[in-house]
């Protein structure tokens, strides 16, 4: 049922996605097709969200394992001879990580809508709680009422008159006074039947298991895209100091990350086509899980409230017939009032004011009755929780349904590109500037002039600074000429000398 119309004019609408989402394969793991009416109860319903689930996990293992081979044939290649220039990658990474960054924004947003939807039907269902068990306390206390009326109240009067009135007064009187009693019984009769109609049922625990199950969602997927989004800055921080072993570290933490994403998409995945089955038709569901405990025709009159009713048909003839018969009650104790009034019997006064006490006791709770029966507002509350799932939640849903798949794409493709941008990155070697006037420093030995070094008092002694002194010079002809600077004279050496 697509359009659902309130008395108030609310309605909810399916959204599109909801269409789309329910037309989805439902396939079990024998690869059967299943029906896709929402059925939690059925084993192969579970089965085909449980097969949904299992896709983007399954996919997930094989590219970590293909992923996994790709990194040990890098670590095993013979590196290349001339290093490649790492800027390209650079950047290319750089871009993909910031919009990765940004398609997990709409995952944030996805889950505050997705709570809110939550809080809104949970809103609703505390309500409708109160209205049903205000409705059977209600009812507890018409039977208690009207027990009271029709064994104490009434009897107590019965002995009154026996006592003080004569023989003739006394039968009129009693004929009255068993008119009293039946109308309770009748009013009672009338309260048992609603009674039955509506047994002790309570909302409490699907209010308290959805707060429950709410909250770990919420938490596990703030965890999950917080997570993710400090691997993102992990990985933007190696990049942009170009650390191997950071660069490593990303690499085996994202192989955990892409397990965080791909199994929290698929989470959500089977989540959001379950939850596109109960909103394909939430009237059917509600009908077919509160048909055991409440009669189908009461759920529906509730669940449609068509324009212009206010209880359904049962409650209304029942609650109608309980308040004729307070009311005749109430004309018959004024009829007996009248009869004893000129007999000015003082004992009669207090059994008749009990009474009248508690028939006006009746009333004001058959009053309170048809307001807590009247279809409108459990309607109001249905429609507000039906919405509040829906349309508020499921829009949160497809967010991060998309949020996940296209962030667990981008960072796939991070973790290709990543080992390769190891790789390029390894240390350079290289000439370092040497200081020409640190006396440490190694320098050649001085030469005697000739190509065969002579005795250790043929060598000129070195004077001046070092820092003026050149290195040595190689010709073509073969010999080496050192020049010296001696202060102000300079000596030249040469292989002709």
């Amino acid at each position: 049922m697509s359009e659902l119309e309130a008395t108030d004019s609310e309605t909810y609408i399916k959204e599109w996605f909801v269409d789309i989402l329910h037309q989805f394969p439902h396939v079990d793991f024998s690869f059967k097709t299943v029906n896709s009416t929402f059925k939690p109860d059925s084993i192969s319903y579970r089965e085909a969200v449980f097969f949904l689930c299992s896709l983007p996990v399954i996919w997930c293992v094989i590219f970590l394992l293909l992923t996994s081979c790709c990194l040990c044939l890098q670590c095993i290649r013979k590196p290349p001879q001339k290093t490649d220039k790492s800027t390209c990658l650079r950047v290319s990474l750089f871009i993909i990580i910031f919009l990765s960054i940004g398609i997990l924004t709409p995952g944030f947003y996805g889950n505050e809508q997705t709570s809110k939807g939550v809080g809104k039907f949970v809103e609703a269902v505390k309500d409708t709680n109160e209205t049903i068990t205000e409705a059977v306390d209600t009812l507890g206390t018409l039977n208690d009422l009207a027990k009271s009326i029709s064994e104490r109240s009434v009897l107590a009067l019965e002995n009154v008159i026996r006592q003080y009135t004569n023989e003739s007064v006394r039968t009129s009187l009693e004929s009255l006074t068993n008119d009293i009693t039946e109308a309770a019984k009748k009013a009672r009769g009338d309260v048992a039947s609603i009674r039955l109609a509506t047994p002790n049922i309570t909302l409490y625990y699907i209010v308290q298991d959805t707060t429950d199950y709410e909250f770990y969602r919420w938490i596990g997927t703030v965890v999950a895209l917080c997570f993710t989004l400090g691997v993102l800055l992990l990985i933007l921080i190696a990049i942009w100091q170009k650390s191997k072993c950071i660069v490593m570290l990303s690499i085996f933490i994202g192989f955990l990350t892409l397990l965080v994403i791909w199994g929290s998409a698929g989470f959500y995945l089977g989540g959001t086509v379950a939850g596109a089955d109960l909103c394909y038709d939430p009237d059917l569901f509600v009908e077919n899980v509160t048909s055991q405990k409440v009669d189908r025709a009461i759920v529906k009159a509730y669940i449609e409230c068509p324009l212009g009713s206010t209880d359904p048909d049962m409650f209304s003839q029942n609650i109608k017939m309980a308040r004729d018969a307070v009311t005749q009650a109430n004309n018959t104790l004024y009829k007996i009032k009248a009869i004893v009034k000129p007999f000015n019997i003082p004992q009669l006064m207090e059994p008749m004011r009990r009474v009248a006490e508690e028939l006006e006791y009746c009333s004001g709770n058959i009053t309170v009755l048809a307001e807590d029966l009247d279809c409108r507002e459990i309607h109001k509350n249905y429609i507000q929780a039906v919405q509040g799932i829906c349309n508020t939640s499921m829009l949160g849903l497809v967010f991060i349904l998309l949020c996940l798949p296209v962030s667990g794409l981008m960072f796939i493709l991070t973790m290709c590109l990543l080992p390769r941008f190891w790789r390029l990155i390894g240390k350079k070697r290289g000439y370092r500037p040497v200081d020409d006037a640190d006396p440490f420093c190694p320098r050649p030995p001085p030469y005697n002039g000739s190509l065969n070094p002579g005795p250790e008092s043929e060598v000129l002694p070195m004077h001046g600074p070092l820092a003026e002194t050149p290195p040595p010079a190689y010709r073509p002809t073969g010999t080496f000429v050192e020049n010296y600077n001696f202060g102000p004279s300079r000596s030249r050496y040469s292989s002709e000398t």
